[in-house]
């Protein structure tokens, strides 16, 4: 029997940008995408630590391997299986401290 090892990732296709980036209330950037999951589409909004840009987030995303681009030349996004399940109303929120979580950094 073959063991399918748990993924504590999911990944999303990013199809574009779904609005301005913004600012939380506490100053962090929010990078807003449209993103596809499973045939779903949903809204995800990036959202960086205190002190860090967008481009920042986004080196630091690829650097660990969580961005990259597929076969397809589309770019996809491994999000934490519990960002998705916490998804309301059509909108995901990707804190960059999840992904220093599973990055262990």
């Amino acid at each position: 029997m073959t063991e399918t090892p748990i993924s504590l990732t999911t990944p999303v296709t990013i199809l574009g940008l779904a609005k301005r980036p913004g600012m939380t209330k506490d100053g962090r950037a929010v990078l807003s995408l449209n993103v596809e999951v499973d045939g779903n589409q949903y809204e995800l909004n990036l959202v960086t630590k205190p002190g860090q840009g967008i481009q920042q987030a986004l080196e630091y995303l690829a650097s660990k391997g969580y961005l990259k681009k597929d076969n397809e030349n589309q770019y996809l996004l491994l999000v934490p299986t519990w960002s998705l399940s916490k998804a309301k109303n059509g909108m995901i929120w990707l804190h960059i401290e999840d992904i220093e979580k599973l990055a262990g950094t």
